[in-house]
């Protein structure tokens, strides 16, 4: 016989004992709570044997797990909040940045332009090659007749 035949019968011949002997129903039944370590297993054991040899030690159990799960969930809860305060505080910060740098770009863009000159011009693109205005600067400064300095 083969050794998966074996532990088939094996396991037949237990859930017939399980079925008739309902001390080894209630063990069962507890071996099963206990080695879930889950609140609801514990509550599930209570229910289902309510007079059951380890209805103590369930209600123990119960009570320490989801006391357990309930802390476990809070500490998530917070870690999330923080987190959420996190990326709030770094999109602020972000967003402060781009208002100084659009701030930064306006003031040198104005100062460029009370100069027009040449010289002006190019001042505002060695500051922002990139600016918001930066086309329009060196469009300026393609046109015919704005002086050097």
């Amino acid at each position: 016989m083969s050794r998966s035949r074996k532990i088939l019968l094996v396991i037949i011949a237990l859930a017939v004992l399980a079925d008739f002997l309902p001390v080894t129903r209630d063990e069962l039944a507890w071996w099963w709570a206990s080695s879930q370590k889950h609140s609801d297993d514990y509550l599930n054991y209570l229910s289902d044997w309510p007079n059951g040899r380890h209805v103590a030690e369930a209600r123990i159990a119960s009570f320490q797990r989801l006391r357990a799960e309930t802390k476990r969930a809070a500490i998530r809860q917070a870690y999330t909040m923080v987190s959420m305060a996190s990326a709030t505080n770094a999109a602020t910060v972000a967003a402060r940045r781009l208002e100084k740098a659009t701030k930064l770009d306006n003031f040198f863009w104005k100062k460029a332009t009370d100069g027009n000159t040449v010289a002006s011009y190019n001042n505002y693109l060695e500051q922002f090659p990139q600016g918001r205005h930066a086309a329009e600067a060196r469009q300026k400064m393609a046109a015919p007749g704005l002086p050097a300095e």
